[in-house]
């Protein structure tokens, strides 16, 4: 029976043992997961006036191909850029890009959007919705959802 509690006395030593040098790498993973202090930020323009308008144009894609696209960008200079550590592109913000461009506001700001229809006559009206916002669209024409930028 002694030989047995010996061995039971050996057992929970190295579990001791191996739960000490367990318990410093656990620490440094707090550590590190409770001090981080970056923030994911998604670049885009800031507001809360935005012109924009759809456009086509000519995507290229990674292999050096282009294919023929519409999309969103900006009618004229935004405001600003945000976060303030990036850079606005040396072209400004294009007139087309995919996807659009991400709108940056404060919470609880009324927030002006005019969106101009730069797309091809036989594509025809165009618009934008803002799911989950309370919206008051004006001019255009009506649409099935909203109303339409001729």
């Amino acid at each position: 029976m002694s030989a047995r509690r010996e061995a039971m006395r050996e057992t929970n030593m190295k579990k001791a043992i191996s739960m000490s040098k367990l318990f410093p790498v656990v620490m440094l993973a707090l550590v590190v997961l409770f001090t981080a202090t970056a923030h994911a930020a998604a670049p885009g323009i800031t507001g809360p006036t935005f012109r924009l308008t759809a456009q086509a144009a000519f995507i290229t894609q990674p292999d050096g191909q282009s294919i023929y696209s519409w999309g969103y960008g900006c009618n004229g200079a935004p405001s600003g850029y945000a976060p303030a550590a990036i850079t606005p592109p040396s072209t400004g913000c294009p007139t087309m890009q995919i996807p659009g461009p991400t709108l940056i506001v404060t919470q609880g700001q009324a927030v002006s959007v005019t969106l101009t229809n730069g797309l091809p006559t036989s594509a025809g009206n165009t618009s934008i919705l803002f799911p989950g916002f309370a919206v008051t669209a004006t001019g255009g024409v009506a649409g099935l959802i909203t109303r339409e930028a001729a």
